[in-house]
């Protein structure tokens, strides 16, 4: 991999950047086997500077996530995340903008090819699940690649906004038929409904501001942060694959996030239209 463009927005210069109390800034290195890249990123916390820089430095077609490293060792084909030195590290912005902590210098991370392990998931799947038999052994083979598919489509899902959210569409599709829901409840697939709250803007760029929110999500709670985009027709709430809210270390599942960025568009509506502080 060549070194990724260093253009996000208006930011191009690292030194500058780095001297900016608001922004986590540094020099993200990432390496594979046989390949290696090299970016300035610059975002206000750390999590949204690893996100930011996916969709810059993946492919054509390709849809990049990153996650921590199983096992302590990367997945086959990814890119291990190398962060500064202690001494070299700045602010990772969660405690400055008062929102959840998720990824941090201390982790282990990596990216990997989102795109590559839906496919491979989705075609294992296909194949166990339309040519394999009822015996004890084709079924555990089965089961074990419905396991897969849900990982796997949960990962495309938080990573690809054009991807699908109907993970049950998707085993119907793959099992032609076939009872799928002895390997797997509906009730099992089924993601808690979001609640937000608290809403409030916060200036960022030229033609971006900060929307940040607390959010229940069955049992556990926090504080989430996302970008919106101003438009002539006003206000939009950013869904794309640089979202905030698409996270190494995420709040939500992808299966969740059309449902999050909907209550948050809901609410920017609400005050754009009363005339109320908005973006």
């Amino acid at each position: 991999m060549t070194e990724a463009a260093t253009k996000m927005h208006a930011y191009n210069d690292l030194k500058s950047l780095m001297e900016e109390p608001d922004l986590c800034a540094f020099s993200l290195d990432f390496f594979a086997k046989y390949d290696q890249g090299n970016r300035p990123v610059a975002a206000p916390t750390l999590s949204m500077a690893i996100t930011e820089t996916l969709p810059l430095i993946a492919p054509s077609r390709t849809i990049f996530g990153a996650r921590f490293m199983p096992g302590n060792r990367r997945s086959y084909g990814g890119y291990e995340v190398v962060f500064p030195d202690a001494d070299d590290r700045p602010t990772d912005g969660y405690a400055e903008w008062g929102i959840r902590k998720s990824v941090s210098f201390d982790d282990e991370i990596e990216i990997f090819d989102a795109t590559e392990e839906f496919e491979t998931a989705e075609g294992l799947l296909r194949y166990r699940a339309q040519e394999l038999g009822d015996d004890e052994r084709s079924l555990e083979i089965i089961s074990d690649g419905v396991v897969g598919y849900i990982q796997a489509f949960d990962n495309i899902a938080l990573w690809n906004p054009k991807a699908s959210t109907d993970i049950a569409a998707g085993l119907d599709e793959l099992f032609e038929g076939r009872d799928w829901t002895r390997f797997v409840s509906e009730a099992d697939l089924d993601v808690p409904k979001v609640a937000i709250s608290n809403i409030d803007f916060f200036s960022y760029d030229d033609d971006l501001t900060l929307v940040r929110f607390d959010y229940t999500n069955g049992p556990e709670g926090g504080r989430e942060m996302n970008y919106v985009k101003q438009h002539r027709s006003g206000p939009k709430v950013v869904r794309h694959g640089w979202s905030p809210l698409r996270s190494a270390v995420p709040a939500f599942k992808g299966r969740q996030l059309n449902q999050v960025y909907d209550a948050l568009q809901s609410a920017v509506d609400s005050c754009w239209n009363s005339g109320s502080p908005t973006p």
